[in-house]
């Protein structure tokens, strides 16, 4: 009878715990396509059309981020920018990597060595 005890409060304590496990948390980061948009962009970024596409990509990752209150993921800001910088968009561009800046204080020194080398300036 004792042993059954024991099991029962096993078991019971087992349930307990799952039960009060909690949900799956959604992902910290929206990524989209990133991934297929960014390979198709390393192998052929220099057709314009790809370009388009995968510029398209990074500002629907960044806008769905803010709809969804999530955090962009780190480096689409500054790689956005670098597409725009390329471009002839050079003064939007200059927001994207402040935009990195603010959002990963860690990249800053990165992002300045961009800015200095684009721009003049950090």
């Amino acid at each position: 009878m004792m042993q059954l005890k024991h099991i029962f409060l096993s078991l019971s304590v087992s349930l307990l715990l799952v039960g009060c496990a909690n949900a799956p948390q959604p992902p910290l980061y929206s990524w989209g396509d990133y991934v297929k948009s960014s390979t198709k962009y390393g192998m052929d970024g220099h057709n314009k059309e790809v370009l388009e596409q995968h510029s398209a990509e990074l500002k629907k990752i960044i806008d769905e981020s803010d709809m969804n209150k999530q955090k962009v993921a780190p480096g689409i800001y500054a790689e956005y920018g670098q597409i725009l910088f390329e471009t002839g968009k050079k003064e939007d561009a200059k927001q994207y990597f402040l935009l990195e800046k603010k959002t990963y204080p860690e990249s800053e020194k990165f992002i300045n060595q961009i800015m200095k080398k684009l721009y003049g300036e950090a």
